[in-house]
């Protein structure tokens, strides 16, 4: 059960609502991870928060999201 509310949730937002949305997120005190193509990855606290304000957003396959490989700094 602890990891299952640790793992994270890959949505994307509509751009109409992508302000509002990211800044509820941000100020909610959660990590968010953002990544390419407008995919944020969040915890199930925040989709309740979206469902609360009524902000559309869709759940994505986390099998087809390419994670970003880290880049070592010199």
């Amino acid at each position: 059960m602890f990891l299952k509310r640790l793992s994270m949730i890959y949505i994307q937002i509509p751009e109409a609502h992508r302000t509002d949305a990211l800044l509820m997120l941000v100020k909610s005190g959660l990590s968010i991870v953002c990544l390419p193509q407008k995919r944020y990855g969040v915890r199930e606290e925040h989709l309740k928060l979206l469902k609360r304000k009524r902000i559309p957003f869709k759940k994505l396959d986390t099998s087809k999201i390419p994670m970003p490989k880290p880049s070592l700094a010199l």
